[in-house]
């Protein structure tokens, strides 16, 4: 007969096991510190060089469960850093041949739905992994994290997205983002603000509507005074020219 310590003594044992591994970003923590400058620019033509700590990334992402993650935060955070990766190791290995393939429709459609990249025993698009895995979370800040290589883009973070500090880093880029005159402008006289197309792309993910992205705007920029219900939007042409140092 089985004793009852037996059972005390195993249901120990598996409570003690030690929690999944968290993924290790260093590829990517070393690719954004030593090419991405300050201003958010990538210098691609030298990370050519040296891309053996991405790929090293990109092939242990090809292995790693997601899903394993403690947290909503810790989800969210990874897959900010798959997609910001990807893009990097992309356009890294295929520089300068198709360093303008964004300015193309047809070649940024087929980049963005049709090329795949290993991740988590599959292969997934970037517009997968964007729709699905990272604005299926309902955070629109997102928008000012991801980085698509375009000079319209919000500038890349040189720091590795994390669940421990994920609030704050959503807090900076998107201030950040908003602060710039690229992409956002009041014109108070005219009740009018001119904006990034992110928002007209993603208006569902700022509240659906025009004026629901004008409440945004005036919640997180309170000295413009901007009048959602009275105001109306605009919108700068978008720059698909790649975001490398010129």
């Amino acid at each position: 007969m089985i004793s009852r310590r037996y059972f005390l003594a195993a249901a120990w044992a598996f409570s003690a096991s030690p929690a999944p591994a968290p993924f290790d970003w260093k590829g990517l923590a070393h690719t954004l510190n030593k090419y991405v400058t300050a201003d958010g620019k990538v210098r691609y033509g030298d990370l050519k060089q040296d891309l053996e700590p991405l790929r090293a990334t990109a092939a242990a992402l090809a292995k790693f469960n997601p899903e394993s993650l403690p947290s909503r935060e810790a989800k969210l955070a990874h897959w900010i850093n798959v997609y910001n990766t990807f893009i990097l190791l992309s356009f890294a290995e295929d520089y300068p041949e198709q360093k303008n393939r964004l300015k193309n429709p047809l070649k940024r459609a087929a980049y963005f739905y049709r090329r795949k990249f290993p991740v988590a025993g599959g292969e997934r698009t970037l517009a997968d992994i964007e729709d699905n895995s990272i604005r299926s979370m309902g955070d629109p800040r997102i928008h000012f994290a991801i980085v698509c290589a375009s000079a319209s883009c919000p500038w890349l973070s040189r720091t590795v997205y994390d669940a421990a500090n994920l609030e704050k880093q959503l807090e900076t880029e998107t201030n950040r983002f908003l602060g710039q005159s690229r992409n956002v402008t009041v014109d108070k006289v005219r009740r009018t603000a001119t904006v990034s197309e992110i928002f007209k792309w993603f208006r569902k993910d700022f509240g659906g509507s025009e004026e629901a992205v004008l409440r945004f705007l005036a919640n997180r920029l309170p000295s413009h005074a901007i009048q959602p219900s009275a105001w109306k939007l605009r919108y700068f042409d978008y720059d698909w020219s790649i975001n490398d140092v010129r």
